[in-house]
């Protein structure tokens, strides 16, 4: 089975998702801030990540930048999910190595799709 770590400041947004992902046979792992998501991303090596951008302190731009700087997490395929939907934000995000970009809302269904073509791309 498949691991995923969730990172949402939104404690509601990381339960909606963490169920469809859940039911649909992921381990799933929360992170409710940045530097949490560093500190279990580095602990717990999930096969992929779920990150929203704008959380207080360290945001998924710099969550993002520092994971794909390390050797040890670069590889994680790390998908955005961002409600950012300002001109230059999905580009801003891929310069900063986000492998996939979702906005909000984003259904289930949608991420589900996105994490598993992540997991093909890796596997490949």
């Amino acid at each position: 089975m498949a691991t995923v770590m969730l990172v949402d400041d939104y404690g509601s947004q990381r339960e909606i998702y963490e169920l469809a992902l859940s039911m649909t046979g992921f381990v799933v792992h929360q992170a409710a801030s940045g530097e949490q998501a560093i500190e279990l991303a580095h602990r717990l090596r999930p096969d992929v990540m779920v990150l929203d951008l704008a959380m207080p302190k360290l945001d998924g731009w710099e969550v993002c930048r520092r994971l794909k700087a390390d050797p040890a997490t670069r590889g994680i395929p790390i998908i955005v999910v961002t409600a950012h939907i300002a001109p230059g934000i999905r580009e801003s995000a891929e310069r900063a190595g986000c492998d996939a970009y979702l906005t909000k809302p984003c259904l289930p269904d949608k991420l589900i799709a996105a994490v598993r073509d992540n997991l093909r791309r890796e596997v490949a």
